[in-house]
Formats: C-alpha cells, structure tokens, sequence
C-alpha cells in the first residue's frame, strides 16, 4: 500500500494521520486515535473497520455501527485480546474502544457542476493535504481531507466539492481540477470562531468516469484542488495528486 502522510490542524483530530501497510516490529500493543472506515464480511456479517495506520480492527461495540461510514475513534489492543478471522483469512485485532465514537461526514464530488456564485465567498484557514489509499477498496473510494475555516458563531456552514474542469491531452493524460468551497449564510452582527473539521470525500464517481476495462495497463489521473484562503483574493491551487485507475 503506497504511504501518504498530512500534518493536520489543530482540532478534534490533532495527529499525524498515516496511511501505510508497514508496521513496526516487536510488541505489537497499541493505543491509537485515528479514523478509521467501517467494512462488512461478506462471509460473516462482521463489521470490522480499516484504520489510516494501516491495522485491521474489530469489536462488539462496531457491530453496532454502519458498514461504509467513518469513524473517529480511540481504540486499544494488546495480545491477549486476540484476532477474529474476516474476509476467509484475514486477521482483526480485537480492540477495546475508549470513550464516544466520531462520525466523518462524507460528501459526494459533484460531477459537471459550477460551484454556486457568491459576492463574498468564505475563504479556509488551512486545508490539509488529502490522505487516501492508492487500492480503492481500502477506504471505500474516499479522500479524507482536513480543513479548518473562520465563520460566525451559531452559523451552519458546509463544505463540498465541485468537479469544474476536465482537460483530456491524449487517453493516458487527463488532468481534472475539483473547486472545494464552504457555504453558509453570513451574519455580520455574530462574532467569529474557527471550526476544524475532517470530511471524506467519495470520489468513486470519477473513477468510474475514466476508467477502462485492461486487467494490466493503468493510467493517471492529475487532479488540482482549488480554494480560497484567508488573505487571498483569488483562489489558490493544491499541488497535483494522482488516481490511478484501470487503462483502456
């Protein structure tokens, strides 16, 4: 599994979240807070989640939780806990969970749409770089992105993401620019707070919009994340990342 790394700001997460297949050697106890993606067996029926730190997890109380949706949590093992077979060979570890679970909100990528036009958009403190699985199943498809943005206390605000421009240079080079915005109704008379967040964003749509049918061959897509920041007029572009999907 390829490593992706994101310094997040300082919020409820508060972490260096690590997606990666490697785990250190030696005692493999563990306390950890990450989020994590909630998986079903087919075989079984087991819920058990997918963690960014790359460990397979499972417990009573996750079976009460919904298959497909992500989750804050603070979890702990030890080797006395022990594994539950998932998926026909797989290993779970047997985790305690400490303390109320988090839910991740997941938003869709908006295909083909303008993001609504505003006099005075609001504008992100930080966005983090997004953390995601080269491997598709892993986390459902999502990216996970944190952010943290300035509005008016009591105000509700959202953020989404608009996919508004696709530039096709031959079959093996597209490039694909995805518009994240935050919406909400300002009030000028309620002071300012700053709200930090982590949302994921489902991108399996355009990877089913690009991506063919060979069992060998993959192709790239370049995909920029444009924004507004505070104390930029204009927005500002992400560095490009790359998905890779099934060549033609």
């Amino acid at each position: 599994m390829k490593k992706k790394t994101t310094l997040l700001l300082l919020g409820i997460i508060g972490l260096t979240l690590l997606l990666t297949s490697c785990l250190e050697g030696g005692s493999r106890n563990y306390d950890e807070n990450y989020v994590v993606y909630l998986a079903m067996d087919n075989t079984s029926g087991r819920i058990y989640g997918r963690t960014i730190s790359g460990r397979l997890i499972t417990s009573a109380g996750m079976q009460l939780m919904t298959p497909g949706s992500f989750q804050f949590l603070r979890y702990s093992w030890t080797e006395e806990y022990g594994y539950t077979t998932i998926e026909n060979s797989l290993q779970a570890d047997n985790v305690t969970i400490v303390g109320d679970p988090i839910q991740i909100s997941r938003v869709p990528l908006r295909m083909n749409q303008q993001p609504p036009q505003v006099e005075t958009p609001l504008k992100f403190v930080g966005v983090d770089s997004p953390v995601y699985a080269e491997d598709k199943v892993y986390l459902g498809d999502h990216w996970l992105f944190q952010y943290a943005c300035e509005i008016k206390k009591g105000q509700t605000a959202s953020v989404n993401f608009y996919n508004v421009e696709d530039e096709e240079a031959s079959e093996n080079d597209i490039t694909i620019v995805i518009d994240l915005t935050i919406s909400g109704v300002p009030d000028a008379g309620a002071s300012t707070t700053t709200k930090t967040d982590i949302i994921a964003l489902d991108m399996s749509q355009l990877r089913a919009t690009y991506e063919g049918t060979s069992a060998t061959t993959t192709k790239d897509l370049k995909i920029t994340f444009q924004y507004y920041m505070k104390g930029q007029d204009q927005r500002i572009d992400s560095q490009v990342y790359r998905m890779k999907v099934k060549g033609n």
